[in-house]
């Protein structure tokens, strides 16, 4: 049997563009955009660098459930919360608000990620839990332990660390730079590496990618690492903006940052990741939230818009018109 590279796509770029199953969540963060500064009266540039900056940390954790979800199996990773939170406090206490320690406190912070992923991994592809089953219980498992070590916890992430997240460039948030970077890499990573291929393929067709000499264990269980390794990540950056580690401090990323994957174009049978379109569904919520504030509405009202906005979204991109029906 003999392979054939498919010819490179000459379709025009606006038809790419308005094809894009991206293209709903970009549409709907800006109409949010415009109705926020017309409400706040904050300014066209303030409430996109305000809604950028915060929305990143969204984008990150984020940019992780895609490679869990896109790699198929049913794959979720609920741990992501709790994750953020016990790195959280583990790398503050490391740093202990002294910029002598900030690369050990990071290290430190990703790598409590890392060995909560390989956990799930383990888990789900040794153990054969179900993954919303096995990173549930290792998110409880974490939570008991953050409890514990919270009592006694008195580090705060270094100055250094708080300047990066909250300072600015000129008029560009350094943070909002940085997600845009980190959303360019992992774009590039999925879609122009053979692992970015490799988890796509196997969660369009795990017997298929198995022929073909994947193995499925290995890309998915790699997936689980990558996300809570992001996690952990979040976890002390957020704390650095936060002043200090905090027990709800991940609590609102276990459901947003699978709704932003979904909210983004990517398939949630798996198969198909749109790493830009995170970007977009986690400006759309973030905007979203501060239109609701601005305006003075209370938070049930806010879950139900919220909740009615996705719904939205969701039915907008089903349509022919945008391209494939995100069911597919």
């Amino acid at each position: 049997m003999t392979a054939t590279l498919a010819a490179p796509s000459r379709e025009p770029v606006l038809t790419k563009i308005t094809r894009s199953p991206a293209l709903p969540a970009f549409v709907g963060a800006l109409v949010i955009w415009l109705a926020t500064w017309l409400v706040s009266g904050n300014g066209l540039w303030g409430t996109l660098a305000i809604g950028a900056s915060v929305a990143t940390y969204l984008v990150m954790v984020g940019i992780g459930q895609l490679f869990v979800i896109t790699s198929g199996n049913g794959g979720i990773d609920l741990s992501v919360p709790f994750v953020m939170t016990i790195s959280a406090y583990l790398g503050s206490q490391v740093m202990n608000g002294d910029d002598g320690n900030l690369v050990l406190g990071l290290i430190v912070a990703i790598a409590v990620g890392i060995g909560a992923g390989l956990v799930n991994a383990l888990l789900v592809e040794v153990v054969g839990m179900p993954p919303l089953v096995g990173t549930l219980a290792v998110g409880f498992t974490i939570q008991t332990a953050v409890l514990v070590f919270s009592s006694n916890s008195t580090g705060v992430p270094s100055p250094g660390l708080s300047s990066f997240v909250d300072g600015n460039w000129g008029p560009f948030p350094i943070f909002a730079i940085f997600g845009v970077l980190l959303t360019i890499v992992f774009a590039v990573l999925l879609k122009r590496t053979s692992y970015g291929r490799r988890t796509e393929a196997v969660g369009q067709s795990a017997t298929a990618a198995r022929l073909a000499g994947i193995d499925p264990r290995l890309v998915r269980a790699g997936a689980f690492v990558l996300s809570a390794a992001l996690a952990g990540l979040a976890g002390i950056l957020l704390a650095a903006h936060a002043g200090g580690p905090s027990l709800e401090l991940g609590t609102p990323f276990q459901l947003e940052s699978i709704a932003v994957v979904v909210l983004g174009g990517s398939l949630i049978a798996g198969g198909r990741g749109v790493v830009p379109g995170v970007w977009a569904g986690a400006m759309l919520l973030t905007l979203l939230v501060t239109l609701v504030n601005v305006a003075h509405v209370s938070s049930a009202v806010q879950n139900i818009v919220e909740g009615l906005l996705i719904v939205v979204v969701l039915a907008v991109a089903r349509n022919p018109a945008f391209g494939r029906s995100w069911t597919r």
